[in-house]
């Protein structure tokens, strides 16, 4: 980025925090308050754009610069980036959105730019990276662990979000897997073993939408992938056409390797299958590799020694 912002810790206030993003929009772009519940974050750069669609809890709670999904790449590659920040559980579904997206189009904003592509994380950004890639034909889209629709016709299956299934998902944008029809292509990951995730990307059906499994990861894959820099890369790939199921398990090896948690569940699998040595090859695995002190505890309770226990201070 021609000239980064400084870094806005995520413990100021929240106006203090608005009228940062306010600020980097004027200087870069434009911040607008789309409606009560939504806003626009567009940071003008490179000739690749970014549209990536954020909940504003996350942003402000539990990021250390205060800065929305996707930020990153315009730091690292000078792209542009078009951020939607949504202020609840509204799951993008407001006439305003709508509208703000209709003037895009109008304007033939999307026209500006080489390569467009939409990343949404979790259930209600990867929703709404999908259905709204439409406005943009020819995009590439990323969405991890998206929900195709919470319409009760179309996915009786889903318990979750009963106040967002009040929402209309039957007019514009509604049903997800229809809107990528435009799409020059599209990615959606999932833990195949998180049945309600497997449930909706099932649904996504299309010849230009490629389903690839993260197995055993859990539910939040965008931190699975973020603890090592895993996401980028996988943008970056996706950005040139070059994401396939080979290249993204290439891609995530390390990370799989590396991360602490996800070896845990391999462990608990391991045993609960009945495969103690499995378990312990993994366990040593993960000691050695991450250091962490579960490993050191799996292992004794393996070869039936009593775990580790923290040391008093002196």
């Amino acid at each position: 980025m021609s000239a980064n912002p400084a870094p806005q810790p995520h413990h100021t206030s929240r106006q203090a925090w608005l009228a940062h993003l306010t600020e980097i929009g004027r200087g870069h772009g434009f911040f607008e308050r789309i409606g009560s519940r939504h806003s626009a974050l567009f940071v003008q750069e490179g000739s690749t754009l970014l549209v990536s669609f954020d909940e504003a809890g996350r942003v402000y709670n539990h990021t250390s610069d205060g800065l929305p999904l996707g930020f990153d790449a315009v730091q690292r590659r000078e792209w542009s980036l078009l951020n939607i920040m949504a202020s609840g559980q509204s799951w993008f579904r407001d006439a305003d959105l709508y509208q703000f997206f209709d003037r895009l189009v109008d304007e033939d904003f999307f026209e500006n730019f080489d390569r467009v592509i939409f990343l949404g994380c979790g259930p209600m950004c990867g929703y709404a990276a999908c259905a709204y890639s439409v406005t943009a034909p020819g995009a590439r889209v990323l969405a991890l662990s998206p929900a195709a629709t919470l319409d009760r016709e179309d996915a009786p299956f889903e318990p979750r979000f009963r106040t967002a299934r009040r929402l209309n998902f039957t007019d514009r944008y509604g049903y997800a897997p229809y809107m990528l029809e435009g799409a020059a292509q599209a990615t959606v990951l999932y833990d195949p073993y998180e049945p309600l995730a497997a449930a909706h990307a099932a649904l996504y059906r299309g010849s230009n939408v490629q389903r690839i499994p993260m197995r055993w990861v859990g539910s939040d894959l965008q931190t699975f992938l973020q603890s090592d820099g895993a996401l980028d890369r996988v943008l970056q790939a996706k950005s040139r056409g070059k994401l396939t199921p080979l290249r993204f398990s290439q891609i995530t090896r390390n990370t799989r390797r590396r991360n602490a948690a996800y070896l845990v569940k391999l462990i608990g699998l391991a045993l609960g299958r009945g495969h103690p040595e499995l378990a312990r090859t993994v366990a040593r695995f993960g000691a050695r590799e991450t250091k962490d002190p579960r490993f050191t505890d799996y292992l004794a309770k393996l070869d039936g020694q009593k775990p580790s226990e923290p040391a008093l201070p002196g």
